[in-house]
């Protein structure tokens, strides 16, 4: 099994807790970011492709966009950031089609997202800050591709692993990847037999001395 697809079998907050102890912080996206459909079952990884957009009140045309999307890797997550808010959809329908198509997993961005319906029907998961109707020109520009983004406080380069779920979603580094996957791969086991023992009517203080997870 793949990094990507043992991490889709996890849920965020367990990554989170155990890259915590292994003194691993500051890698949670802001909170405001977050899966456009109410989907509790929702978990994706995948291999980040950042890309920035800057704020602008000039026309700029989309050819840097339209050369992002025909871009976009395997097994990758796009991220779009933008410099400051733009008040504009920072991802839509057409771009998921074609980052589907690509073999994208996901995409994040920190702002607008649009063509909801359209979203929706390609059962792509998309993770925002909020919907909006507005195009993008005249309120932003996608600058560069590819590159070292911050989004959400947290930086993010080309290849550190991006996964999210119902509860948000969380960078793990590439240089990080092999020691949390390792650890992940221990705490996951425990987190299943803590669970079961709960389920069975195990008192939470015996399971806790058992297997230190809670």
């Amino acid at each position: 099994m793949s990094a990507l697809d043992f991490l889709q079998t996890l849920y965020t907050p367990l990554v989170s807790d155990t890259m915590d102890k292994l003194g691993i912080t500051g890698q949670i996206l802001d909170h405001s970011i977050q899966s456009i459909f109410l989907d509790p079952h929702l978990k994706v990884a995948g291999y980040a492709f950042p890309c920035r957009v800057i704020p602008t009140e000039e026309y700029v045309e989309i050819n840097t966009l339209l050369e992002m999307v025909d871009a976009i890797p395997k097994d990758s997550v796009v991220l779009v950031a933008a410099d400051g808010d733009t008040d504009a959809a920072l991802w839509g329908g057409l771009m998921s089609t074609r980052a589907k198509i690509r073999g994208a997993r996901a995409a994040v961005v920190n702002g607008g997202v649009r063509d909801i319906e359209q979203v929706a029907n390609l059962n792509f998961p998309v993770f925002g800050t909020y919907r909006c109707i507005k195009d993008i020109r005249r309120r932003g520009f996608m600058a560069e591709y590819n590159t070292t983004v911050t989004i959400g406080g947290v930086t993010v380069e080309p290849g550190d692993i991006i996964f999210g779920d119902a509860n948000g979603v969380l960078s793990i580094p590439a240089k990080s990847e092999k020691i949390i996957i390792e650890k992940l791969m221990e705490v996951s086991q425990n987190e299943m037999l803590t669970m079961k023992e709960l389920e069975q009517g195990s008192g939470a203080i015996k399971v806790f001395k058992t297997y230190k997870t809670f």
